[in-house]
């Protein structure tokens, strides 16, 4: 059998992998500095590559060491859940996601405390970054949720359609003009905001209703959708949303969809999760995520 490389140069680079930083590895491992880049030096001496190169002040992993970072970190979890539970502990797994605010906020949060309730043991730790960008993920986190299929299958990723991505207009139910909104076109002269990524989106709608409008809409525009789910609630205007995210609020009534008969069909909301067939407690969440999904489909 092959001689394992030492647990402590693995924990150290897995750390460092993970928070892209030997200073916070050292820290949350409460060793010094040199501890840490000694024993990632001891890990690459093993292996025969370098795992990290520096950029300036930046530290990258290399291609190879990003999947392999994925791996280490599911053994050393399972490992820790293996020795727990011989102690007699309680073992704790973490799960990481990362999602966007608006798909955090809107869709994963409300449905999170049915899955904890089902099981404590598993702490599902959730981090947000654009809703586009795909260069802010950690490829140490198990899963991940965007509006389009980022190519991480070479990090040993999987990837399914999660959710439809269905845009509808929505409003505050306490809009001032709500009464005078008859028919689609009605909307071509009231307050529009706009999510500066896809801001043709209302051009769009506007088109799959058969109503004709000049090259420019006017409103207000945000960077972040949250921002704009937000600025609907509170009566700033008329927004489009995917309508995975804002069915909660409509059915609590903080929204309203107007003209339900018109939307916008996009790419599907995409879970990329770590192929991990003996992770049990990863496919455990992602069973959870998918049925959940497919409740409200």
């Amino acid at each position: 059998m092959r001689r394992l490389p030492p647990l402590n140069a693995l924990r150290s680079f897995e750390a460092a992998g993970r928070l892209k930083s030997l200073s916070k590895a050292a820290e949350e491992l409460c060793v010094t500095h040199s501890a840490i880049t000694q024993q990632i030096r001891v890990l690459e001496d093993y292996l025969g590559q370098k795992l990290f190169e520096r950029t300036g002040r930046t530290l990258q992993m290399t291609p190879r060491a990003r999947h392999y970072l994925a791996d280490v970190a599911s053994c050393l979890g399972r490992l820790t859940e293996a020795t727990a539970q011989m102690s007699g502990e309680e073992a704790t797994r973490v799960i990481r996601i990362n999602t966007s605010m608006s798909f955090a906020h809107g869709w994963l949060i409300p449905r999170l405390t049915a899955f904890q309730e089902m099981h404590a043991g598993i702490d599902v730790q959730i981090t947000v970054s654009t809703e586009l960008g795909i260069e802010q993920v950690d490829e140490s986190n198990d899963a991940v949720v965007r509006r389009y299929e980022p190519d991480f299958r070479r990090y040993g990723y999987a990837s399914r359609p999660l959710v439809a991505n269905r845009a509808i207009a929505i409003c505050s139910p306490r809009l001032p003009e709500l009464a005078r909104l008859q028919e689609p076109a009605d909307l071509r002269s009231a307050r529009l905001l706009h999510y500066t990524d896809i801001s043709d989106a209302w051009q769009y709608w506007f088109n799959s209703a058969g109503v004709a409008t000049g090259e420019t809409l006017g409103g207000r525009y945000f960077d972040q959708f949250f921002l704009l789910v937000q600025a609907a609630a509170c009566g700033l205007g008329i927004g489009l949303a995917p309508q995975a995210i804002v069915e909660d609020d409509i059915q609590q009534g903080r929204l309203v969809q107007l003209f339900p008969e018109v939307h916008l069909e996009g790419a599907p909301f995409h879970c990329l999760y770590r192929d991990a067939p003996h992770d049990r407690e990863l496919n455990m969440f992602i069973d959870w995520l998918f049925a959940s999904a497919a409740s409200v489909a």
